[in-house]
């Protein structure tokens, strides 16, 4: 959904609000999708502790790992909301990082 704001303060100039949720339906996204796309990342990142077990102990050890892993979803959606909000990430950055969930969630149930 988005919203557009005219202010006669600032001369004409429009402000536009993107909700991700919104996004995530034109995408046809489910929260579920997210945590898949999450944890495929948190894959890669562990498989990439392979030859540096005790870097991976102490990853699980500190409670990183867990907590990376707690809400993660709902922390990833918030943490991309507040960067489209504060105009760190733009529209389109953002379609892009939901084109990489859909990509995840195709690949989700193929054998690799």
């Amino acid at each position: 959904m988005r919203v557009f704001l005219d202010s006669g303060r600032w001369g004409g100039v429009q402000f536009l609000f993107v909700n991700i949720g919104i996004m995530m339906q034109e995408f046809d996204l489910e929260i579920d999708d997210v945590r898949w796309y999450l944890a495929c990342l948190q894959a890669d990142r562990l498989l990439g502790f392979r030859d540096k077990k005790r870097d991976l102990v102490r990853l699980i050890w500190s409670g990183e790992l867990e907590g990376a892993l707690y809400d993660m979803e709902e922390r990833f959606l918030g943490e991309l909301q507040a960067r489209l909000d504060g105009g760190t990430r733009d529209e389109v950055q953002v379609r892009g990082v939901l084109r990489e969930v859909v990509s995840c969630r195709e690949k989700r149930y193929t054998v690799e």
